[in-house]
């Protein structure tokens, strides 16, 4: 059963938000006092764990999932940064063998929700809406601090769960540079991960910190209609299993596009595509997003 243990470990599952995610224009301020609310449908498929920072080889997902998230700009002490919730509502089907065995299996339920603050220390004071319409922005440098709260579906006498049933934190630091219509942004962050001592039948997990970095390049079209490409390499996430390390520490590179098209003055659509390019470990999946914002005050 131990050595099951190191294979399925992975299945330690929470919201599709994870070290691979692909951020473009994480530190573009807003007017103090905005709200955006917005509504996604995600589509991935391949070796999906919806904990991606966690590796599960040999498995094959179909993850279909809902995302409602809420964001506010906020002013601390003179700086712009904002808030930001989602909770993540999934449905996935994860098949492939187990320990020689074919299996397959469907969860559906609600994920771990995340929290973040992020705030732009140097080039983005905050301003409202009337001072925001004339600035423009040159070198910004932000801080942010995401929580993953381990409130998702679990079940510790399952293999697959959709919430990690453990608390994980993520600092990160970016950097953004505008020329003109052309912005480019690096991102450098880590997630650290609490231990789990209810996994399958009562096995303790722990996980090395994930170091994870960011590229993204992006183009203003028009006012409100911008598009980006992205690169992303995550490193770490090595799991210990009742204190026997797996010796699967993960080196996984992705790449996405992203597309922003404004409605209307309030509204938005955003589309994005994010795929593996070389996996050591872990996820090594292919993901669909389409998201609707609005936004409003200010």
């Amino acid at each position: 059963m131990r050595t099951i243990m190191m294979v399925v470990a992975g299945a330690l599952l929470a919201s599709p938000l994870s070290a691979q995610d692909l951020e473009p224009r994480f530190l573009s301020p807003s007017p103090v006092g905005m709200s955006f609310g917005l509504l996604g449908y995600g589509y991935s498929i391949g070796n999906v764990v919806l904990d991606q920072a966690l590796p599960l080889e040999g498995i094959e997902a179909r993850v279909h999932s809902v995302s409602a998230a809420y964001a506010r700009s906020i002013g601390l002490l003179g700086r712009s940064g904002q808030i930001t919730a989602v909770l993540p509502l999934a449905t996935s089907t994860w098949s492939g063998e187990l320990a020689g065995v074919d299996t397959s299996t469907t969860r559906t339920g609600f994920g771990d929700p995340l929290v973040a603050l992020a705030v732009n220390v140097v080039g983005a004071p905050a301003l409202g809406r009337a001072e925001y319409g004339t600035y423009r922005p040159r070198t910004l440098i932000g801080v942010a601090l995401k929580l993953r709260v381990p409130v998702g579906q679990y079940d510790r006498t399952k293999f697959f769960n959709l919430g990690g049933h453990r608390w994980t934190v993520s600092p990160r630091l970016g950097v953004a540079q505008y020329f003109g219509r052309l912005t480019v942004e690096g991102y450098a962050s880590a997630w650290f991960f609490a231990t789990n001592a209810d996994f399958y039948g009562g096995s303790t997990v722990a996980q090395a910190p994930i170091v994870a970095f960011q590229l993204h390049a992006s183009y203003t079209i028009r006012r409100g209609l911008w598009g980006a490409v992205s690169f992303g390499q995550s490193i770490g996430g090595s799991l210990t299993v009742d204190g026997v390390d797996g010796d699967n520490a993960q080196s996984n590179n992705r790449f996405g596009a992203t597309l922003a098209i404004p409605v209307s003055a309030a509204h938005a659509l955003k589309l994005a595509y994010s795929s593996g390019i070389s996996t050591r470990a872990g996820a090594d999946f292919d993901t669909f997003v389409v998201a609707w914002q609005y936004r409003w005050g200010g």
